[in-house]
Order: structure tokens, then sequence, then C-alpha cells
């Protein structure tokens, strides 16, 4: 089981647009064990994160940037998108996880504790998302997600 992290550095985020999406075709599965969030301002700015499963993205994908933990694992299987050209995904209205955060310097880290607190994803014919997208804040900050493949 290989483990990957994802990161999208010094981006302008959006609420409309996901600042990374992980996504698995019908035969993959993943489990997310840790998430970050950084703002880069100089001055104070709300911001709110939602983590959240989504669906119904479509278009080509921009990937994002992913790194092995292990530089002998294989490349991985999960896609790690961070816009889709056509749709992006539709959120779930509840959460996996949501936080509120200063864009100053602030920085957000969950990790999961035990197996029972990692958020699994298992691809389908109707694929079922994990994406982080903000709900409040438009500003320069990076994201970044850390998964486990079966």
């Amino acid at each position: 089981m290989a483990v990957y992290n994802g990161f999208v550095r010094s981006i302008t985020s959006a609420t409309n647009d996901d600042n990374w999406t992980l996504a698995a075709s019908a035969s993959e599965s993943c489990r997310v064990l840790a998430v970050t969030a950084s703002g880069e301002l100089t001055t104070s700015t709300a911001m709110h994160t939602r983590h959240t499963r989504s669906t119904g993205q479509n278009g080509t994908t921009t990937a994002g940037n992913v790194e092995k933990a292990h530089p002998n694992s294989p490349s991985n299987t999960i896609e790690f998108a961070t816009t889709y050209a056509t749709t992006q995904p539709t959120l779930n209205s509840g959460d996996l996880l949501a936080f509120s955060w200063n864009a100053h310097g602030g920085i957000m880290y969950w990790h999961a504790g035990s197996p029972d607190e990692e958020w699994v994803l298992i691809g389908a014919a109707t694929n079922v998302n994990i994406s982080s997208r903000n709900s409040v804040g438009a500003t320069t900050s990076s994201y970044g997600v850390t998964w486990r493949e079966d």
C-alpha cells in the first residue's frame, strides 16, 4: 500500500473551484490520511475550507503535483486534480472536515489518528470523490492531502 502527497502551492483560491479533488476509477480505492492548508497574506483575512465528498465533475483534468512517500512506490492511480475544464464537482451538503482559519500566515493540519478516522474513497460506476474547497475566502494560499492507495 503506497502513500502519496498531493500539494497545490500559492494558488488564488476560489469559492466555486476546488483546491484539490481526489477521484477514483471503478476498481480503485484509497484512504485519506491527512490534509493541510496554509495562508500567505500579510493582512488578516477570514477563510473557511470544507473537505467533503463530491460528484459530477466533467471535462479535461488539470492534474496537481503528486509526490511518492517512498521513492520505489508505483505511480499513483488515484487522480489528484486541481480543476476540470467543463464542470467542477458538486459538493455534498455534509462535510468530512470543515474549519475556519486566518490566511494571514494561518495553518491547518488534520491527521487521521487511527484507521477509524481515515476517509475512504472507493471508485464506482458513478465516482464519488473527496474535494477541498473554500466556502469563504479567495486569497493566496496552499493546500495538501496525503493518501494511501489500497
